[in-house]
């Protein structure tokens, strides 16, 4: 049987950023986000949830009641997570590139207007999480999407008695020009390479 339970991987903790559209693939899954990306911040417990739906649909026949093959007819990749810091980067991806600006030089008050009118909202978005099984054994995950878009928002509900909490779900969008890469996953966990995910994962690998 093939159970390794040094396999196990738990995203104890981790952060959502936004960059321009076609910002550059970061290098890889630990170095530091460059200046252009932005961090929206504390999320629920629940953390981020990816999903992936490939609808498939079986071709039918007179001589055959099973598909003799399947159609691809669609692909969505989303990111959905509950974010709970209420700043310019959260409100400006809930509300499709919404941006407050000072009523007066100086005044400290601020304003924005709502659209009646939406707009298209492309962003690149990244996803990071780190598991720190120990001291000694720390992997890190980096799901890089070079272009996204908020395609769904939760009902946001101001109350006494919990934080102000802003729901989306991004999903990804096609690449531009002749580019068939929807997503980039980049990690240094050896688990990912087949081959590495039995015996050989048993000791901790040196992070240092």
């Amino acid at each position: 049987m093939a159970i390794n339970t040094s396999l196990v991987r738990v995203a104890g903790t981790g952060e959502l950023s936004l960059a321009p559209p076609g910002t550059p693939e970061p290098t890889d899954a630990t170095t530091a986000l460059p200046a252009v990306w932005s961090g929206l911040g504390l999320t629920t417990e629940d953390g981020v949830t990816l999903a992936r739906k490939v609808e498939k649909e079986g071709t039918a026949h007179w001589q055959r009641i099973t598909p003799a093959r399947y159609i691809i007819k669609s692909h969505e990749l989303t990111v959905k997570s509950v974010f709970q810091e209420t700043k310019a980067q959260v409100l400006s991806a809930y509300f499709g590139g919404l941006v407050f600006a000072e009523t007066a030089q100086g005044s400290k008050k601020y304003r924005a207007e709502i659209s009646t009118l939406p707009k298209s909202d492309v962003r690149a978005l990244c996803i990071d999480w780190t598991d720190a099984i120990s001291e000694t054994e720390i992997y890190h995950h980096r799901l890089y999407v070079p272009r996204a878009e908020v395609s769904e928002t939760d009902d946001a509900q101001w109350s006494r008695t919990q934080e102000a909490r802003w729901g989306m779900s991004f999903s990804a969008l096609a690449p531009p020009g002749s580019s068939t890469t929807l997503a980039v996953w980049l990690t240094d966990d050896p688990a990912v390479i087949a081959g590495l995910g039995s015996s050989s994962l048993a000791v901790a690998p040196d992070k240092s």
